[in-house]
């Protein structure tokens, strides 16, 4: 075994955890099935919400999953959102239980749905025409979790910005368009450090996790450490 290990929430029912199980067997990686308190699927700093298309649309007309993602953006270092399924498979079911509505409508509501929830909550977004493509990216994202890649791959990652002090908000757990809203509603870093939790939670994708690890990183006196925090329900 690798050591690592991906905890299964135990009301998982899509079959897809059936699925990250054999992957996992195959890559060595641990299964534990538990109740996770924040999103399906978890291992290290990461939480996974995962939907099948059905199942996407049913929580973003309920407003479920806009709650669930605030909910993991408020608890979550990192969060990602996957969804397994086609449009057209979710159409043909849509259409035999006699609702009439047209392709277009519904690939511009996923798209346009994908879109905001990027720009609000800075998630990861993956979808996959299959159920086993998507439990291979889960297990292939825990088995890499934590690793750094090949210098040829790095290359191709922007690790610095061209404004030194984006790079620093970036260190104490800021995306850089975050940063870049904090230096321009707070001017500078010094300000952003003296902002309250609650001001700095005025800014888009930041919840009250983020804004006690900003505040923590650049008021502390001591080491910090990032510690993971699970509250809420999934």
């Amino acid at each position: 075994m690798t050591g690592k290990t991906i905890f299964i929430d135990n009301r998982e029912r899509s079959g897809l955890e059936k699925l990250v199980m054999k992957h996992a067997a195959k890559a060595k990686i641990a299964c534990e099935v538990q109740e996770n308190l924040l999103s399906d699927y978890s291992f290290g700093e990461v939480g996974i919400e995962a939907k099948t298309m059905e199942d996407f649309f049913q929580s973003l007309h309920s407003g479920h999953l806009a709650r669930q993602l605030d909910n993991m953006d408020d608890n979550l270092t990192r969060y990602a959102l996957v969804i397994h399924g086609t449009l057209d498979k979710y159409v043909a079911g849509i259409k035999r239980r006699g609702r009439k509505i047209p392709y277009a409508a519904i690939e511009a509501q996923f798209i346009g749905a994908l879109a905001r929830f990027d720009v609000d909550y800075d998630v990861t977004i993956m979808h996959f025409p299959s159920t086993s493509a998507a439990a291979r990216w889960i297990v292939k994202r825990c088995e890499k979790d934590g690793t750094v890649g090949s210098s040829s791959t790095r290359t191709l990652r922007r690790t610095a910005s061209e404004d030194v002090r984006v790079d620093a908000l970036r260190a104490v757990g800021c995306s850089e368009a975050q940063a870049k809203s904090l230096l321009a509603v707070f001017g500078c870093i010094i300000e952003i450090s003296a902002a309250t939790k609650k001001e700095l939670m005025t800014i888009d994708g930041i919840g009250k996790v983020r804004a006690e690890a900003i505040h923590t990183g650049l008021t502390s006196e001591q080491p910090v450490v990032k510690e993971r925090v699970k509250k809420g329900t999934a």
